[in-house]
């Protein structure tokens, strides 16, 4: 028996192509739920990222006194549909039976029951 077919005797012992696959599988979900929960967080801090850009282009204009204001708002042009695309993906299919909480309430306002307030002190853990 030569090395090689050593090497596929154990690989298929172990059932390694099996578990391989398992490996993609979870692999798949869990960069799956990644991309959903990258869209909540940009869905629901669409604000702060509008006001830290604004915040960032005002600095820059006011440093080069207004020399690259076109290319400052083409940059939060993009950067604004970029964040739109990324919230696109959070999961439009959840519904509450789900267990899903719409992260802002009518108004657009942050719905707390899912942005705790940060002056909160975090939950107590049992010991």
């Amino acid at each position: 028996m030569s090395f090689v077919d050593r090497i596929k005797q154990t690989a298929e012992d172990l059932d390694l192509q099996h578990k391989a696959g398992k490996l993609a599988e979870h692999a798949g979900k869990a960069a799956h739920q990644a991309v959903e929960q990258a869209g909540e967080m940009a869905y629901r801090h669409r604000g702060k990222v509008e006001g830290a850009l604004d915040k960032a282009g005002k600095a820059i204009d006011d440093r080069t006194e207004g020399k690259y204001a076109g290319k400052i708002a083409k940059a939060k042009e993009q950067v604004g549909k970029g964040v739109d695309m990324l919230a696109n993906q959070r999961p439009a299919h959840a519904t509450e039976e789900d267990g899903w909480v719409d992260p802002t309430d009518a108004a657009g306002n942050p719905n707390p029951a899912v942005v705790p307030d940060p002056s909160d002190p975090p939950p107590a853990t049992p010991v």
